[in-house]
């Protein structure tokens, strides 16, 4: 019985996580809030996009010449997801660590930070779900509709710590001048 409450409970938090993220969506992109780049970081923007296509094409044809002779505990439709996930890690860490992440005008890490963590909080629900559902992993291979939690989650907290870290280097420079 407390199991059966546990669960409704837990779901109850997962709507309430994602009503939460819909709102933040919502009221976080205005018309009023769009933001403007300015050449440098236009010009950054645009580096971290061929690096992060460049990534694609350089793991893509890498994942299809060696599925066949490497054996994977992932499943092969979970590793083009995870290939796209890793394009988007190097965009992500390249803009942000060249100051382009947010507009000139405001620089709103908040937001993000947010927006990163609910994410991870809802992925890492249904992640811990399988895990004790033992339904992560059939016949010793990490299954496509689990595993995309995992890389999900793993993705976020990588993307987070871009965000963290970024702000530690900003005070450290600051504290400096």
């Amino acid at each position: 019985m407390t199991f059966c409450l546990k669960g409704v409970f837990m779901e109850y938090i997962m709507i309430g996580l994602f009503i939460v993220g819909v709102f933040e969506v919502l009221a976080f992109n205005s018309k009023k809030s769009k933001e403007e780049y300015d050449e440098r970081q236009l010009a950054v923007r645009g580096r971290g996009y061929a690096y992060a296509y460049f990534t694609v094409m350089i793991l893509s044809p890498l994942h299809i010449f060696t599925k066949d002779t490497l054996s994977l505990p992932v499943s092969n439709d979970l590793i083009s997801v995870i290939i796209l996930f890793i394009s988007g890690i190097v965009l992500n860490t390249y803009i942000v660590f060249n100051d382009a992440y947010g507009s000139y005008k405001k620089n709103n890490y908040k937001k993000h930070f947010i927006t990163y963590i609910i994410i991870f909080l809802l992925n890492a629900y249904y992640l811990i779900r399988s895990v004790s559902d033992h339904t992560l992993f059939k016949d010793g291979v990490l299954q496509f509709r689990e595993g995309i939690n995992l890389i999900v989650a793993v993705a976020f907290i990588i993307l987070t710590l871009n965000l963290v870290i970024k702000l530690m280097i900003d005070r450290c420079k600051k504290d400096e001048e």
